[in-house]
């Protein structure tokens, strides 16, 4: 990966789609272990609603920063300027106290002006567990350019591939031992609720795998019962795996 003096974070979305807010209390950036951003000026192109640009960068999540509705205010885009060049590959994210409000997934570029459209360096990063008033690990950067992704279609739906991987088991409640059922199992982008698989469980094992989706998101998984004689599962908030 190239080293740049400028660097800047982009696409953020939370799980909440009307409004969008977005939420943080602590963005940093890394090489390898090493911290970078401390030496960085830090900028956003958008005033939060509450809290500050810098304390994104004090290392505590205490405070932030939050926007209210990135639908009206328009989407957030911090920016890192260095002394000079340094090389990111990885990312730290601190979380407040909302889930809602904690991005799911973003993007990093990294480029040589201030201003102006080159910037050369396209990296991703998602599959951010939530936990309150916490910072996640360091998050090593993907490089969306070397990801597969095919378009896939199944169940009527088409929807852009990747390399998530969601896989489980539905039974029904039974004594002595739980049922494996064979069922329909949709699977839902957390995010705006949009279906992007459908299938039915092995009939004899219960299980179901959707596999090849984009992983920068959390989705739920449907399961309905095939006579209708029980409610619906849901299994929310899960984050992908990824597919070799």
């Amino acid at each position: 990966m190239a080293a740049h003096k400028y660097w800047r974070a982009l696409c953020m979305v939370s799980p909440t789609a009307s409004p969008a807010p977005l939420e943080l209390g602590e963005f940093q950036l890394y090489n390898g272990a090493t911290r970078l951003d401390a030496a960085a000026t830090l900028t956003s192109n958008v005033a939060p609603t509450s809290g500050t640009i810098a304390s994104l960068k004090d290392a505590v999540t205490t405070a932030g920063a939050y926007w209210a509705d990135l639908t009206v205010s328009g989407y957030v885009i911090l920016t890192w300027a260095f002394p000079t060049a340094v090389e990111v590959d990885g990312v730290l994210l601190g979380a407040r106290t909302t889930i809602a409000r904690f991005p799911t997934f973003g993007l990093i570029q990294g480029g040589d002006a201030a201003t102006g459209v080159n910037w050369p360096t396209v990296r991703g990063f998602g599959g951010l567990k939530f936990v309150s008033a916490a910072m996640t690990p360091i998050i090593p950067l993907s490089n969306p350019a070397l990801t597969p992704r095919p378009i896939v279609t199944q169940a009527d739906y088409s929807t852009e591939g990747g390399r998530g991987l969601i896989t489980d088991t539905v039974k029904t409640k039974a004594t002595p031992a739980n049922i494996p059922t064979h069922c329909k199992v949709r699977l839902l982008r957390d995010i705006d609720d949009k279906v992007i698989r459908e299938e039915w469980t092995d009939p004899v094992t219960g299980v179901y795998t959707f596999d090849y989706f984009d992983e920068h998101f959390t989705y739920s998984v449907k399961a309905t019962h095939p006579t209708g004689a029980k409610r619906a599962v849901i299994a929310d908030r899960l984050t992908p795996g990824l597919m070799p």
